[in-house]
């Protein structure tokens, strides 16, 4: 298939760049890995940022301000800026397509508060924003004529004499490689924070197979050491309990009943919070009852499903348990301001990409408005590319290539239990390179990751049928994910300070004069990773023991 453009993901990111690509009058496709509506935004429940007209007591030099803060001095102004100020379009663009935000009494939007901000800027539809914007713009798609390509789990970028020509893919329903031709390619495939398997509010999904692939095709990576853990999630199973909540006004207490921190400071501060809490012996709950059925069940009825599902309570009259997991990733694919890659007419955007705006730690209701307005830019810029680019040819003795890979899988005989593997992966994570670390975790981490990589090689499909076969895409998430779980691990250990979600016990401090400046990542000859802050200033004995502990 030749399409102008192609589109990896379908979150808001994705979809927002599908649509404003396909408006230009281009032949557009999506491919989602599974269900279109399995992304991460789909999930996302609290609201979207934007300083509208009607925002009283703000401004967009606050919003500016605010995420600067809350990313720790490394966002990156000019992103910021572009993304605030055109906040009020983004709003403005989806009620035209139908996203029904809720209103006040007034007519007006009704905006609530989210940690980290001064003001109530935060858009929303009751608790469940994102799956209603994702809805929206997902049948807008199709509406407008993007094609959507569901069960087609992308595999590589191919190229023909170092340019784009398309990607690979394997095709669930049979598991076929097949190869797509484009001219130009937008990666919108979400973040990693799935890696942490058993603590983390995403699916297995988010394993970081766009970020492992990106490296794999000498692009550059950021930052992957900033991991965001939400504070509120339903313990053994990572159900997110949105940040709507403390905006509408839960408290986080101790079985005492006792409030001992502020609800609505940045993420990264509530979670160690509640962690400190945690370790001195104390359980840390949400606590609702003093809301009210009638506010509950008009802005929070997600949180009340999710608490009676999810752990048996009645937020009406119970205390609900809660302990962070990990949930947002800050790093990604190193992008300019319009979205272009190291490849040239490759784009990224989304949770994949790193454009700037979040620096070392997201604010919440920022990830929605960064999909949205990202989404739309490397769409536009994506589509300009191909109109004036040309195909190139497709290498069909790379697809041969990855479908002996496939084979590999499908029919070598299994030594080891993968869903051990995952979980065995996650716990190390969660433990190891969590909500904080320090030189000998990390260590340690990387080490296992190392002995898993070797152990990976044995992992083939128990179930050798060709028909949706899961468990062979989930060897391939698992591989990718310790790819991705090798760079994050490594970059961690080479920033030597506290910054942000990043808090190294052995480094509590932030220590700008060495490390404000970004985590630069990228693959040299064979499988060894290069980690380097900006300024050329590279950690040679990191790179050393990328050498000495890898066996890929």
């Amino acid at each position: 298939m030749l399409y102008d453009v192609i589109v990896v993901g379908t979150g808001i990111a994705g979809l927002n760049a599908a649509l404003h690509a396909k408006r230009t009058g281009l032949k557009v496709a999506v491919i989602a890995k599974s269900n279109p509506l399995r992304s991460n935004s789909a999930v996302a429940s609290g609201g979207i940022n934007a300083v509208l007209k009607t925002t009283a007591h703000d401004s967009c030099r606050e919003h500016v301000a605010d995420t600067l803060k809350g990313g720790a001095d490394l966002g990156k102004l000019s992103s910021v800026s572009a993304m605030v100020t055109g906040a009020e379009t983004v709003i403005q663009e989806l009620r035209a397509i139908g996203v029904a935000f809720d209103l006040n009494d007034t007519g007006t939007l009704s905006q609530r508060p989210f940690g980290g901000s001064k003001a109530k800027r935060t858009c929303y539809i009751a608790d469940k924003t994102g799956a209603a914007i994702t809805q929206t713009l997902l049948n807008q798609c199709r509406k407008e004529g993007v094609e959507i390509i569901p069960n087609h789990q992308m595999l590589t970028i191919a190229t023909y004499k170092g340019k784009l020509s398309g990607i690979t893919l394997l095709r669930r329903r049979d598991s076929t490689v097949i190869a797509f031709a484009c001219k130009s390619l937008v990666l919108a495939g979400g973040g990693y924070a799935g890696m942490y398997r058993g603590h983390s509010t995403n699916s297995q999904e988010s394993s970081g197979d766009i970020l492992a692939i990106a490296l794999r095709a000498n692009m550059r990576l950021v930052n992957m050491e900033f991991v965001q853990f939400h504070p509120t999630t339903l313990p053994n199973s990572g159900t997110l309990i949105s940040e709507a909540a403390r905006g509408e006004g839960a408290y986080i207490v101790d079985e005492l009943g006792e409030r001992f921190t502020q609800e609505l400071q940045t993420r990264d501060k509530l979670s160690r919070d509640i962690v400190r809490h945690q370790m001195g012996g104390h359980s840390v709950y949400l606590d609702f009852r003093h809301l009210g059925e009638a506010l509950i069940d008009t802005k929070l009825p997600s949180a009340r499903k999710h608490a009676l599902n999810g752990a048996g309570i009645d937020i009406l009259t119970e205390l609900l348990p809660i302990t962070p997991s990990a949930h947002y990733t800050m790093g990604g694919i190193w992008c300019q301001e319009d979205g272009s890659t190291d490849m040239p007419n490759v784009f990224a955007c989304g949770e994949c990409a790193y454009t700037g705006v979040h620096g070392a730690n997201r604010l919440g209701g920022n990830s929605l408005l960064e999909a949205a307005y990202f989404g739309k830019v490397a769409g536009r810029s994506a589509a300009k590319a191909a109109k004036k680019g040309i195909f190139h040819p497709i290498d069909y003795a790379h697809v041969a290539n990855e479908m002996r890979y496939v084979d590999t899988i499908l029919e070598g005989e299994n030594r080891f239990n993968i869903n051990t593997m995952r979980r065995n992966l996650g716990n190390i994570l969660y433990g190891n390179v969590g909500v904080f670390r320090e030189h000998d975790s990390l260590v340690k981490a990387l080490e296992y990751i190392h002995y898993l990589m070797k152990r990976s090689s044995g992992l083939c499909c128990v179930n050798k049928e060709r028909s949706n076969n899961v468990e062979l895409m989930s060897i391939i998430e698992l591989r990718n994910s310790l790819t991705v779980a090798e760079a994050m691990t490594m970059a961690a250990l080479a920033r030597e300070e506290s910054r942000g979600s990043h808090y190294r016990n052995d480094f509590p401090d932030q220590r700008d004069k060495e490390y404000r400046v970004n985590t630069l990542i990228k693959r040299l000859s064979g499988s060894f990773l290069r980690i380097q802050f900006e300024g050329d200033r590279t950690s040679q004995w990191r790179y050393w023991i990328s050498q000495f502990f890898h066996v890929h």
